[in-house]
């Protein structure tokens, strides 16, 4: 039986904090593969049909630096990661990985497309922008540590609908969902029918309205954490703290020092990135000076 090989491009919009870096790992890219690599092979031991686990392959790019995959045609998935910035600021990179992600969505739609914290946010406001769905400052505040999704029926039935046959074990959707959470801003729907008759909302928390979307096969998004645990979470609100950028309440370190369903939350990705998707792509990148640049504007 033929393994799948999922290929995908770390997009590291941020650094892990110092001590995250020093005990965990450089980039968020790299935590991304070593959780992804452990739920293919949850998946392949709850296997009824003997399918082998898929292969997960990553690159890191640093976005930042204006990094980018060089081939489109060689990644299956981008994954746009957490990141001190806003998704809102107007910086050149940024400005870039919004059109990046405007033109895989519209040219590589075979290619998947995840994002968490401000990678949600960012995608939401790339692709559904002209739906009248953007970034702000959570009036509500900061939402952290633990907390816990309601996901929405939409989300559950069209995830259990979105199944290919590359789906050997389908993975159940929980109506709740523990995540570890550091944010201040969050994505505005201007109402309740806001989003295209594709797309869905994943849930919501007492705090916050829109805990990611999703559109099968093409785009998922979450606004919490799996790839913090109780570690990477209590170091980075620390660090942020002792930065200024925020007051560090003992509360939130009480919240992040909580059980979480962080391996459910990958199973759900990785199931993502085996659905059924379209084909082919359409259209090509400029070359220039023997790179394939996605266009600054759409």
């Amino acid at each position: 039986m033929t393994t799948q090989t999922i290929r995908i491009a770390m997009l590291n919009a941020d650094t892990p904090v110092p001590e995250v870096y020093a005990n965990r790992a450089p980039t968020y890219g790299q935590i991304f593969h070593n959780l992804f690599t452990s739920a293919a092979s949850r998946l392949e031991l709850k296997s009824s049909t003997s399918s082998p686990a898929p292969e997960i392959k990553s690159t890191d790019y640093n976005v930042q630096n204006l990094e980018y995959p060089p081939d489109p045609s060689l990644i299956d998935a981008i994954l746009i990661t957490g990141s001190a910035n806003a998704a809102y600021e107007n910086i050149p990179w940024l400005e870039r990985l919004n059109a990046y992600i405007r033109h895989i969505y519209t040219r590589h739609p075979r290619i998947k497309i995840f994002g968490s914290c401000f990678g949600h946010q960012i995608v939401c406001q790339s692709l559904l922008k002209e739906y009248g769905v953007y970034v702000e400052k959570d009036p509500n505040g900061h939402e952290m540590g633990v907390q816990t999704i309601t996901t929405t029926p939409e989300f559950r039935n069209a995830m259990n609908a979105s199944a290919g046959p590359a789906i050997a074990i389908p993975v159940s959707i929980p109506e709740k969902l523990r995540l570890q959470f550091i944010h201040g801003d969050h994505v505005k729907l201007p109402s309740l029918d806001a989003l295209p008759p594709s797309w869905v909302n994943l849930g919501r928390t007492q705090h916050c309205a829109v805990q990611g979307v999703y559109e099968p096969g093409r785009v998922l998004t979450y606004q919490g954490h799996f790839e913090f645990d109780r570690f990477v979470n209590s170091e980075t609100l620390k660090f942020f703290a002792e930065r200024g950028d925020m007051p560090l309440l003992e509360e939130y370190l009480e919240a992040a020092d909580a059980d979480d369903d962080a391996e459910v939350a990958c199973d759900i990705v990785l199931r993502f990135f085996m659905e059924w998707g379209l084909e082919r792509d359409v259209g090509a990148y400029e070359r220039v000076g023997g790179l394939l640049t996605p266009p600054v504007q759409e």
